[in-house]
């Protein structure tokens, strides 16, 4: 059966090439159908893992933990693993900080939970390798123990305030009752259409973008500006995630086209901090829910970490400098 709608869907798709053969839309549709070749089972690898944490993962139980005083550190950890994206962790924050929860965890919570989930780190080892995967838990979890240690000491000397917080407090756990097989595998099946439908659709723009960058912008242009050897590629990383972050999974087939086309390793690490930051939509959230002085905060230690990091990575930079000049000839012969 499947090779019956495989063979007329191969048809369809020789078809176009051969109509648009020589063409910038021929190019376009080519590197396309490259990456989601490479890439489209990582998206439901990453679906299902999202579905799985949003069924299973005892909310209540995370939120009590992150009520508790001194838990920085575990907070940072729970970020890691929990399915929740920046508009999901920003209503369930706001409630916990109005329910009079500290407010240090919840700020290390909120700042990241946006940077690394288990769908995201699978699909960042699948394409990128688990080099980079593994820098970027690092990075997350880096950047949200020193937001929630930076707001202790902020609100010891008043700098920070969340008395204001007009929310209602969060709601308890999902209800752990006893369900039928039949009913709980509908139920996870919905959960994962759903959350195919979110990713498919910040992918599909992802790879859009991707195969805009590799058809009209030169690997020489890219490696002047965002290779190694560029003093201004980090910053020039972290500007682009204003226009070209989507979502964590939709970011990846752009930077693996431009690591291809030899944006450096920092550059790309920055572009992945910075982009959940300095999305407008996840700006306005913010300024909303929290106020200007925590949005002005949660900007400088994102963007600032985003910085350091990108300069910083990869380790061995000299090693680093040598694979990417052989990646660039071997891609360019």
């Amino acid at each position: 059966m499947l090779e019956t709608l495989w063979r007329p869907l191969l048809r369809l798709l020789g078809a176009v090439q051969s109509a648009f053969q020589d063409t910038y839309t021929g190019r376009i549709l080519s590197v396309c159908w490259d990456l989601v070749g490479q890439m489209w089972y990582f998206v439901l690898i990453g679906a299902l893992l999202s579905t799985l944490a949003w069924r299973f993962l005892p909310r209540g139980q995370v939120g009590r933990v992150l009520s508790r005083r001194g838990s920085i550190l575990v907070a940072a950890v729970l970020a890691l693993v929990s399915p929740l994206c920046t508009f999901a962790a920003i209503p369930v924050v706001g409630s916990l900080l109005a329910a009079g929860a500290p407010a240090a965890p919840l700020v290390a919570f909120l700042v990241a939970s946006p940077l690394m989930n288990p769908a995201l780190f699978v699909f960042t080892a699948g394409v990128l390798g688990w080099e980079m995967a593994l820098a970027r838990v690092l990075t997350a979890f880096s950047l949200g123990i020193v937001a929630g240690l930076g707001t202790q000491m902020a609100m010891r000397r008043g700098l920070l305030d969340f008395s204001g917080l007009a929310l209602d407090p969060a709601p308890g756990g999902v209800s752990g009752g006893d369900h039928p097989l039949v009913a709980e595998l509908k139920t996870l099946g919905r959960r994962l259409g759903k959350d195919l439908v979110f990713i498919g659709k910040f992918f599909a723009l992802g790879i859009f973008i991707a195969a805009l960058t590799k058809t009209f912008l030169s690997a020489e242009l890219v490696r002047q500006w965002l290779g190694p050897g560029s003093q201004w590629g980090v910053p020039l990383a972290v500007g682009m995630g204003v226009p070209l972050y989507a979502c964590g999974g939709g970011t990846i087939p752009i930077v693996q086209i431009m690591m291809e086309m030899g944006m450096s390793q920092g550059a790309a690490l920055a572009f992945f901090i910075a982009g959940p930051a300095t999305k407008f939509p996840t700006l306005a959230a913010l300024g909303a829910v929290f106020g200007r002085r925590l949005l002005g905060y949660y900007l400088a230690v994102v963007l600032v970490g985003a910085l350091f990091w990108g300069y910083v990575y990869p380790f061995g930079s000299d090693a680093v400098v040598v694979r990417a000049d052989a990646h660039y000839e071997e891609v360019n012969e």
